[in-house]
């Protein structure tokens, strides 16, 4: 016969449960230590006979004492390493993910370490035999090489730079210079050329960064145009046309300076409301996030939520021209009411606040009081090259030209 087995009792079903229980915790305990990132306190092994170099970059959340934590850097170490930094000109404020550091080591002794701004800034700090930090800031030599850049547009602008190699920060500047000539989201079609002669900037032979622009040049549909950098004497610096008229106006022809316009002034079916009504502005599609500059300089007369246009901003400009912003995600620094902004200044970023569908720009300009579309506000050109100034503009001009020539520009008048 079997032997009939007793039923656990509970007190035995407690105990092994408990003992699962521990075994989980253990386990978890384990993974955890063991899974945990090994802290780089220095090389695995003595280099006797040569210096090591270790390092990281900065994460988003990063300064400069969190990485050296992370290398096991005692409170008294880094206080030492702030220290020396501080007798320089390092900018504490002003560390940015993407800054590396960089650890020299002889053997297994830490011998110094650097943090680098960029290719070019370094600062340098160091540690001598009787423990004593140093530091001092270090830049390597720049090297400029005058260039131009030239190409026929193939589905926009923006596209071709790219595809081209090049930056995006190269893109705006042209088409900013351009950008009462020429309107790059709409007048631009495939075949259109251009040209840039700018500075490039190099340290020891790798590419750091893009420098002045001194000339452009557009050909197209829209026209033929060029802008030239002039330096007055007093100071001021502007991009001037072959006749020395400013291409910069008084008021931009736009907050954004690559958005689409989704929605047009005058009646529209409202999307929300569902209702037509009257719509005193224009909608500029755009990311959440996207920087609203100023079309002029001006006051501001409101920075605050208002109904449906969400947290919006009002500024008064000369000529009696009024400009808001509405549907702002946030507020650029320092935006309150009575506060001076200039032409260009971020006084927002585009949002979805208020009575919104999606992320956008809602811009609107008064002209003494009345709505006006803000895609015909036509602005006068800021000041000319002075009558006394233009033979110097002429052969500073004429120079350009020399050197786009001499890159093998096509024989075309721009103007």
């Amino acid at each position: 016969m079997c032997e009939k087995r007793e039923p656990l009792g509970a007190k035995r079903l407690f105990l092994l449960g408990f003992v699962v229980l521990c075994l989980l915790a253990l386990g978890l305990g384990l993974a955890l230590l063991f899974g945990r990132r090994k802290p780089a306190c220095g090389p695995d092994r003595p280099h006797p006979d040569s210096t090591y170099f270790g390092g990281e970059t900065l994460g988003k959340s990063d300064v400069l004492a969190s990485v050296l934590e992370r290398w096991c850097f005692s409170t008294i170490r880094i206080d030492s390493v702030y220290t020396a930094l501080g007798r320089t000109d390092f900018n504490f404020r002003n560390m940015r993910a993407g800054d590396s550091v960089t650890f020299r080591y002889k053997g297994l002794s830490l011998t110094g370490l650097s943090y680098n701004k960029n290719i070019v800034t370094a600062y340098d700090v160091e540690r001598d035999s009787l423990g004593r930090w140093s530091a001092a800031r270090h830049d390597k030599p720049v090297d400029t090489a005058r260039t131009v850049i030239r190409g026929a547009i193939k589905g926009s602008l923006w596209n071709t730079l790219i595809d081209a190699g090049e930056r995006p920060a190269l893109v705006v500047a042209y088409a900013e210079i351009l950008s009462y000539e020429v309107d790059f989201l709409t007048e631009v079609q495939d075949g259109d050329s251009f040209e840039i002669l700018l500075d490039k900037l190099y340290v020891d032979s790798t590419f750091y960064r893009e420098g002045k622009v001194w000339a452009v040049r557009f050909k197209g549909q829209a026209g033929t145009f060029a802008g030239f950098y002039y330096l007055l004497p007093g100071g001021h610096w502007d991009y001037y046309n072959d006749k020395g008229q400013s291409l910069r106006k008084t008021v931009l022809r736009s907050p954004l300076t690559f958005a689409n316009v989704t929605s047009g002034f005058g009646m529209r079916f409202h999307p929300i409301v569902r209702k037509y009504r009257e719509h005193h502005g224009v909608d500029y599609g755009a990311p959440t996030g996207t920087p609203v500059a100023a079309i002029a300089d001006g006051t501001v007369v409101r920075a605050s939520w208002f109904n449906g246009y969400g947290n919006f901003v009002e500024i008064r400009h000369s000529g009696g021209l009024v400009s808001g912003y509405g549907h702002l995600s946030r507020y650029g620094a320092g935006i309150k009411s009575g506060r001076s902004v200039r032409q260009g200044q971020t006084i927002g970023y585009v949002g979805s606040t208020g009575m919104s569908t999606g992320p956008h720009l809602h811009f609107q300009v008064k002209k003494n009081g009345s709505f006006v579309n803000p895609l015909k506000v036509i602005p006068p050109r800021a000041e000319p090259v002075s009558s006394k100034y233009m033979a110097d503009f002429g052969r500073v001009r004429d120079s350009y030209l020399s050197e786009l020539a001499r890159f093998g520009a096509p024989d075309t008048t721009y103007n």
